[in-house]
């Protein structure tokens, strides 16, 4: 669906199409403008709620490249979970290993002192901003992940209606409506204020893609993974 097929779908849904034969919008409720941003935020919350869009391709974000010791680094503000990251050979783009996700507090309790040991990262932390390979880098090499992000390119106000499509596969497309009522129905202006049809919308939508996961669930998520072999040295 474009997104005029679902600003269109909402306005059926929230009986706000024109009432003359002209089809003039001026008694429309809720404006073009408001919708096209609604449902880029629904895109967004969709994405995230039931991790839609996996990315392992998109250069800019999964590619970062390591420098002799520097051991931070931007996170693309898109992805919102790493699933795997892989150290690769920065001049061959060769493979060497798989890094394993952990956390300061664990490598405090294994080994006081990595922050100042030089060594190859065998480790990384997911901030919620940036990526850290603990430790002190001991030369160049490429890092490579695969993870969950929003969309490349949101719908907005701006966005082309006619030629403009959500990143998320079509199968949910339809769903999304069920968010922007939620906020439409949410806009204090007493012509359109209704808590009771809001609340219905949200559960429909939640019913749909889940609950959003609070910043506690996420830190959690960015905890240790077991694995068989932990070492540090």
């Amino acid at each position: 669906m474009t997104l005029d097929d679902l600003i269109c779908s909402f306005r059926v849904d929230a009986d706000d199409q024109p009432n003359d034969r002209n089809g003039s919008h001026g008694d429309l409720l809720w404006a073009d403008a408001d919708l096209a941003r609604w449902f880029g935020e629904a895109e967004e919350e969709a994405a995230i709620r039931k991790r839609l869009l996996f990315d392992d391709y998109t250069v800019a974000i999964v590619r970062i490249n390591v420098q002799e010791g520097v051991s931070s680094y931007p996170l693309d503000p898109r992805m919102f979970e790493v699933t795997k990251a892989r150290l690769l050979d920065a001049s061959t783009g060769e493979f060497i290993e798989d890094l394993y996700i952990t956390t300061r507090d664990a490598l405090d309790q294994r080994c006081p002192r990595w922050r100042d040991q030089r060594r190859q990262p065998g480790f990384f932390i997911q901030d919620p901003t940036r990526i850290v390979l603990p430790g002190i880098v001991d030369r160049a090499y490429t890092l490579q992940l695969e993870g969950f992000r929003t969309p490349l390119e949101p719908m907005t106000v701006d966005s082309d209606p006619e030629s403009t499509t959500p990143e998320i596969a079509a199968v949910h497309h339809r769903f999304l409506v069920h968010w922007v009522l939620h906020r439409a129905y949410s806009k204090p202006d007493s012509e359109v204020y209704n808590p009771q049809k809001a609340a219905t919308a949200l559960a429909a939508f939640e019913q749909y893609f889940g609950l959003r996961p609070d910043a506690d669930l996420r830190r959690d998520e960015r905890s240790d993974r077991p694995h068989h072999n932990f070492a540090w040295w």
